[in-house]
């Protein structure tokens, strides 16, 4: 049986896979832009894991989520001392997530530019009107 994958994979694991009989169809992604839509995807079903990771599983997903952020600040040509600086100044203008403030909802007048915010992401941010 042949089933589709269709994404990136770490370096290492198409040798493995084949230690255990499989037959593996791999490619290198030449692109820049295709190999940094690949992390960006990967980066996405990362996250999905550590969200749904048991107590036990989470440091391991956040690593992955963590080796994935590494190679796609390198193949953007970042550094972690850029991010971590971005990371510090969002921090200083916005806080961190130490309170734990969690926002069921807002509600803001036509026409604002607020308003036209939520409209433009109705599915990250449905009406509740």
């Amino acid at each position: 049986m042949r089933f589709r994958v269709q994404k990136l994979i770490r370096d290492g694991l198409p040798q493995m896979m084949r230690d255990q009989g499989l037959q593996v169809f791999e490619r290198r992604l030449e692109n820049d832009g295709e190999f940094i839509a690949a992390l960006k995807e990967k980066l996405v079903e990362e996250a999905a894991e550590a969200r749904d990771a048991s107590p036990d599983e989470l440091v391991a997903e956040l690593a992955d989520v963590l080796e994935v952020v590494h190679a796609l600040a390198r193949a953007a040509g970042l550094s972690l001392e850029e991010i971590e600086t971005a990371r510090e100044t969002k921090r200083l203008a916005r806080g961190g997530f130490d309170e734990r403030v969690f926002n069921a909802a807002v509600e803001a007048a036509d026409g604002s530019p607020a308003a036209e915010y939520y409209l433009a992401r109705p599915g990250q941010y449905p009406r509740e009107d």
